[in-house]
């Protein structure tokens, strides 16, 4: 795969053309095929499709980098969304994803900073050692000896997010799961312009940096004469990410404590910053030999004002114990309920809110959740989720619930991939 990043809107749609040709013409054929074949046939040949069609999209998303890889990342959250085998290639975009090269990436330092990167830094390592969706990773070192970790931004990223969300539904569009995709990648296109912006980041860097102080985390603090709006240097964070981490097969004690720090960092951002670290990538928290996180990636991050956080802290409460008028209350105050609703209407949404509490509720109503002990967990409540879906046109979008939303229900996701046992209940929302 070539290294440069096409950044034309005529050779990204070609790119992504391609791949939706290839992606296509593999589903045609293997429903042509289906009725002449057995039900173990049937079985190995939808297999080989999930699996050449996970590779065609990695490959193509990997070549555009940007916007598309990013919806990549947080689609493979989503386990339910995919076949196994497009998860697994998705999954590789945390931090497996081929940099660009070392001529690019010092003509895109000397462009970021007005200097090359010999004027800057005391070394700088022209190779990436990790590369995701919006930029890549350098070592380098400061003239005072720190170490550091440079994410430089891909040349052209800024050009080409309009056009990225439109190209990634045409690439996906072929796959028998896309009507169950399409709407988790309407909500991008905010949060990747204030990702791009470097200097917002770093910002939110130091915000944390002097508030969070929780014992075993590490906030990396930012270098500046290293950064600007397309650069960020900031100290180097030991350790491995944490889907890496994973693989080194740590016992369930260690499992445990990693899972329970990321769930008390939510807790401690939420109900005591009003502000959250809203991107539960596994490759944002490096994990290192004592299992201290180094809190990594803080382009997204959602603050939420002092009337929303104290009405959400009510509402596991009435979800599980059945309150519906109290619940309703709630919902017209955070104005996420539509006004003039019939008392069927209001039953009927009820009805699927509480089966989603009684869910939600199980991982309160024990000392410590073990999320291996049940591994349908997270399917569950997804069908759960599904269900008040559908009343969709009775709910009004509330920007803070959709962040907040995603990112506990994605912690919840780690949580299970991790085989963890986690307390849950917590003073700032749960009394029973």
């Amino acid at each position: 795969m070539e290294n440069r990043i096409p950044e034309s809107k005529l050779r990204r749609s070609l790119a992504g053309g391609r791949a939706a040709a290839k992606v296509g013409g593999g589903v045609l054929q293997y429903f042509a095929t289906k009725p002449f074949r057995s039900p173990k046939g049937r079985a190995a040949a939808k297999e080989e499709l999930d699996q050449k069609s996970a590779q065609i999209i990695f490959n193509c998303l990997s070549l555009l980098k940007g916007t598309a890889l990013k919806v990549a990342q947080m689609l493979s959250l989503e386990l339910e969304l995919f076949p196994p085998a497009v998860q697994k290639e998705l999954q590789k975009s945390y931090n497996q994803v081929p940099p660009i090269n070392r001529v690019l990436a010092r003509k895109a330092v000397q462009n970021a900073l007005g200097s090359p990167p010999e004027k800057v830094f005391k070394s700088f390592e022209p190779t990436a050692f990790a590369a995701a969706s919006l930029g890549q990773v350098h070592r380098a070192q400061s003239p005072e000896g720190l170490d550091l970790a440079v994410k430089l931004q891909y040349p052209g990223i800024q050009n080409t997010i309009k056009n990225d969300l439109q190209l990634l539904r045409g690439v996906l569009w072929p796959l028998p799961e896309y009507k169950i995709i399409a709407p988790a990648i309407d909500e991008i296109e905010e949060r990747l312009l204030e990702e791009i912006d470097y200097l917002n980041e770093a910002a939110n860097m130091v915000f944390f940096g002097k508030r969070l102080n929780m014992e075993g985390v590490t906030i990396p603090t930012p270098y500046e004469p290293g950064s600007s709006g397309t650069i960020l240097s900031a100290a180097f964070m030991e350790g491995l990410p944490l889907n890496l981490w994973l693989k080194t097969n740590p016992g369930q004690e260690e499992r445990d404590r990693v899972a329970q720090l990321l769930n008390d960092i939510f807790l401690r951002g939420l109900y005591e910053l009003h502000c959250i670290h809203a991107d539960p990538n596994p490759g944002n928290f490096i994990i290192a030999d004592d299992l201290t996180i180094g809190l990594v990636d803080f382009g997204c991050v959602k603050k939420f004002d002092d009337e929303f956080v104290q009405l959400y802290s009510k509402m596991p409460d009435c979800m599980v114990n059945g309150q519906q008028e109290e619940y309703f209350a709630l919902l017209r105050s955070l104005k996420i309920l539509k006004p003039g609703l019939d008392k069927k209407t209001e039953d009927d949404i009820f009805k699927a809110v509480y089966g989603f509490g009684e869910w939600l509720g199980r991982i309160f109503n024990t000392d410590r959740f073990d999320f291996a002990a049940d591994p349908d967990f997270i399917t569950a409540g997804k069908i759960k989720i599904q269900a008040m879906y559908k009343f969709r046109g009775h709910i009004s979008v509330n920007p803070q619930i959709i962040f907040l939303n995603r990112t506990r229900y994605g912690l919840l996701r780690v949580f299970q991939q991790m085989g963890a046992r986690v307390k849950m209940r917590n003073p700032y929302e749960w009394q029973a």
